[in-house]
């Protein structure tokens, strides 16, 4: 669909939501500053918490794929934070065919995402904060790697009075990527049809580079105090990517005496191919030992594309 620009982007795993918690919202998660993984969103708002934090959350994709995501992120005072993060898609093994192999060669390919980013975040005011991320992004597939440098940026503005944040946000701000590996390198008879000429000249298959994919986040949340023991968490982002249509993400958490929480998200592509995918989840908070300890669990049905879940756990320190 050339209007929406789509796959027209490397690293496109940089655009899937990542943490139990913001799955189950829809990715609707740029003006949350809860947990640690809201460094993946928008780097503004990790200067906002109270305590260091570390997130650990496995996601199930599709095809038997996983991702692992690791965030965390540390106080220096009351105005600085520093936090970082690592995701990991791992599309698994296959065995290799060929023309006279249809059942195997007995050698496997194998196909790896994985980006690194390490964050700065500071509040302005007490109500706003500005943070930065930069990260290191590499695909790989097989003997082929393409690798490149990125940079986030965020705002978040909280109002703890009225229990009201806006976030706003770029990501993916980088260097084309290019794959480079042995395997395009190759011989070819440039005059096969002809005799007495080099036939093991090696040339080097040209691949083409791609930009990453940028992403726009401006997003608001609101929370609403029912009474003592229940709140209601409201969140929506609006969604600008590169290679795509526009998204609109919404989320809505139940939260009851602050130990259970229920969410459920929604998120819609503005396109023509009705991409509208419903998630729910829990989240516990419980004690390991003495340490406080909250599981996420989150299921999403993506439509033609199957169902996936995501399991996390979260600690304060």
């Amino acid at each position: 669909y050339c209007q929406d620009k789509v796959a027209t982007s490397a690293a496109n795993f940089l655009g899937i939501p990542m943490g139990s918690k913001a799955i189950a919202l829809g990715g609707s998660y740029c003006s949350i500053d809860s947990d640690a993984s809201s460094i993946y969103y928008n780097p503004g708002s990790i200067s906002r918490k109270s305590k260091n934090q570390f997130t650990l959350n496995n996601i199930d994709w599709f095809l038997d794929s996983k991702i692992i995501f690791i965030a965390g992120t540390f106080k220096i005072n009351n105005t600085l934070s520093l936090g970082s993060y690592i995701t990991n898609l791992d599309y698994g093994k296959e065995e290799i065919t060929d023309f006279d192999n249809q059942d195997g060669t007995g050698t496997y390919w194998s196909a790896n995402d994985f980006a690194a980013g390490a964050a700065l975040s500071f509040n302005l005011t007490n109500r706003f904060s500005i943070g930065g991320t930069l990260k290191y992004v590499t695909q790989r597939i097989y003997n082929e790697k393409s690798s490149s440098i990125a940079t986030d940026i965020g705002l978040l503005f909280s109002s703890d009075i009225n229990k009201f944040n806006m976030g706003f946000s770029i990501s993916n701000f980088g260097l084309n990527m290019m794959l480079e590996g042995k395997d395009l390198y190759q011989k070819i008879d440039l005059a096969p049809e002809s005799g007495g000429n080099n036939e093991t000249i090696v040339a080097k298959i040209k691949t083409e580079d791609w930009p990453l994919p940028l992403f726009l986040r401006i997003g608001m949340s609101k929370t609403f105090i029912v009474n003592q023991s229940i709140d209601v968490m409201y969140t929506n982002d609006f969604i600008i990517p590169s290679d795509d249509a526009e998204i609109f993400a919404n989320g809505v958490e139940l939260n009851i005496n602050k130990m259970f929480a229920l969410r459920f998200g929604y998120s819609s592509t503005l396109n023509d191919y009705d991409d509208e995918y419903f998630s729910m989840g829990f989240g516990a908070n419980l004690f390991l030992g003495k340490t406080p300890v909250r599981v996420d669990y989150t299921f999403q049905d993506k439509n033609l594309l199957g169902q996936i879940s995501s399991l996390g756990l979260s600690f304060n320190y």
